[in-house]
């Protein structure tokens, strides 16, 4: 693997939506990298760091915002992320997910845009986080696209935009940690220099151009890019399962 181009400029822009969001290296980088060609241990080699800094300097930034993630991410969902991971690198386990988390997506987009059902689905996934956990840090090792199931959870839990993107980034944290102990458990030689280079790359997007663009926005704006960000990727999953 030797051109590193196409990595930078898809850290780049996935960077500046993981500075708003707190997720979207992953959830996008992954698939725009797999369709590129990047085996999948080097697509989470590369894209895994670069999410790590962001996730850290916003959680950290955040910190005073972040609630019931704090010990329900590590505890309830690490064990499935480290299960699901091992599994797919252990060429034990391949599945594709990519499909039901599109449509889920695609449908909690639309509800968010009824106040009504939006409150009986927070209330639901309230009452059953522990589960929901699990079940996200196995699709996210699996697939690596628990990012947008961890969206869902945190618009549901926080109506403002500091402590959605600071809870997100805390679990999104705890998730690129986790996975990068595991990858270069089984696999280190994935690691290379280019990886600390796609880093700096996120951080120097994340404290330019994407804190500008999460600082000019309005509460409201926020929630409807959001929406956006969810609805967008959850087309992106379903389309790739359709047409590739």
């Amino acid at each position: 693997m030797e051109n590193y181009l196409p990595m930078a400029i898809t850290v780049f822009f996935f960077a500046t939506v993981q500075s708003l969001f707190g997720v979207g290296l992953l959830v996008f980088g992954t698939p725009t990298l797999l369709l590129l060609g990047y085996s999948f241990v080097d697509t989470i080699a590369a894209l895994l760091p670069a999410s790590l800094v962001i996730s850290f300097m916003q959680a950290w930034q955040g910190k005073e915002q972040i609630g019931a993630f704090k010990k329900s991410i590590p505890f309830y969902a690490v064990p499935f992320i480290v299960l699901g991971l091992a599994l797919v690198l252990g060429k034990v386990l391949v599945m594709d997910v990519k499909f039901l988390v599109g449509v889920l997506l695609v449908c909690t987009a639309i509800i968010r845009f009824n106040a009504k059902v939006q409150q009986v689905m927070a209330a639901v996934l309230k009452k059953h986080t522990k589960v929901y956990l699990m079940l996200t840090g196995l699709v996210h090792g699996l697939s690596n696209m628990g990012g947008g199931f961890l969206t869902m959870l945190a618009t549901s839990i926080y109506q403002d935009k500091e402590s959605t993107r600071a809870n997100i980034a805390y679990g999104y944290f705890v998730f690129a940690l986790s996975q990068i102990l595991v990858l270069a458990a089984l696999h280190r030689e994935a690691f290379g220099v280019h990886c600390l280079i796609l880093a700096a790359v996120a951080l120097l997007t994340h404290r330019t151009v994407g804190n500008l663009i999460y600082m000019k926005s309005s509460q409201r704006v926020y929630q409807l890019l959001i929406t956006i960000f969810i609805f967008a990727y959850g087309v992106v999953l379903i389309g790739q399962k359709l047409f590739y």
